[in-house]
């Protein structure tokens, strides 16, 4: 995933934000799908945060090159 990917993510989890609000406001949701969506939500939030510590991480160890096909296909996904 490379920067442009990364924003588009961030950019997505605020559009989900945003509709869960106007849905909230609109009374359209019952307690349980709220909590739901919410629970959901801060999970995504917090995967993408993680997701780029590593990617940091990665590129400051200077080892992206070193690092195993796998375990970068999957840190790309």
């Amino acid at each position: 995933m490379n920067r442009r990917e990364v924003s588009q993510v961030t950019e997505k989890l605020e559009q989900y934000k945003e509709r869960i609000n106007a849905l909230r406001e609109k009374g359209e949701l019952i307690p349980d799908t709220e909590n739901l969506l919410e629970d959901m939500l801060a999970e995504l939030t917090e995967l993408n945060r993680s997701n780029k510590a590593l990617r940091r991480v990665i590129l400051k160890s200077g080892q992206g090159s070193a690092m195993s096909t796998r375990l970068r296909d999957a840190l790309y996904e």
